[in-house]
């Protein structure tokens, strides 16, 4: 019976057996963390994050059991610039903002969190993935109430040139009658400007999101008014 079961027992302690474990444990964490970033619309998912856990995961098991005259930092050292070079591929600037940044970084803590499953501290890999599913649901709920916050405080420059004196006087009308606060002139910058540009008469004015909602099409629909231009001023 025991000669029967000697290839079960030789399986179960051999490094191979152990060596799997690690890996798949690290490509487990891997898929968990990438299902979070897929469902936040995000470039780099499951595939990409259980590939570089499992991957991360098996270099550090051949360092430690593999080559037994190797130093096994080298290769956690390699392990570790190769996916800085992965993660520099993911990051991009987009206009004024840079994009990727926080792909990049969540690959480079699952390479190690695979490198920890990787040397046996399951335990640790597991916290550490579990810290991190936290830090990316609340900042995500942080981030999205910030930029709701800066949208609500959004103001926009908004330059109406117009055809005539007449015009300015009606545009004038309805800009106090729909939005009041955008009529009543500010030090410095001023919600309200009259003024001039190549010899026509130009209105100037700051709003805000409501003000612009409202105030916009008004202005399209006016045929008086032959040019609008608007910016955002933040």
């Amino acid at each position: 019976m025991f000669d029967n079961n000697q290839w079960l027992i030789d399986l179960t302690n051999s490094v191979a057996f152990f060596g799997g474990i690690r890996v798949a444990i690290a490509a487990a964490i891997g898929i968990v963390l990438g299902l979070e970033r897929q469902f936040s619309n995000k470039d780099a998912g499951t595939r990409t994050y259980a590939l570089v856990a499992a991957g991360s995961a098996l270099f550090t098991v051949l360092s430690i059991e593999g080559f037994e005259a190797a130093d096994s930092s080298r290769v956690a050292a390699q392990v570790v610039t190769g996916i800085g070079f992965l993660g520099a591929g993911l990051i991009f600037r987009q206009g004024m903002s840079v994009q990727g940044l926080t792909t990049a970084a969540g690959l480079w803590s699952v390479a190690a969190i695979g490198m920890a499953a990787g040397t046996g501290l399951w335990g640790l890999a597991i916290v550490v993935a579990i810290l991190i599913l936290v830090v990316l649901k609340v900042s995500d709920r942080f981030s999205t109430q910030l930029r709701s916050q800066a949208k609500r405080r959004a103001h926009w420059s908004v330059r109406v040139t117009v055809s005539d004196a007449t015009t300015i006087e009606d545009l004038k009308t309805l800009v106090e009658t729909l939005a009041p606060s955008a009529a009543r002139p500010l030090p410095d910058i001023g919600h309200w400007a009259i003024g001039q540009r190549k010899g026509l008469p130009t209105i100037s004015l700051i709003l805000n999101d409501n003000e612009l909602n409202q105030l916009v099409p008004v202005f399209e629909a006016h045929e008086g008014v032959t040019k609008l231009r608007i910016e955002e001023t933040g």
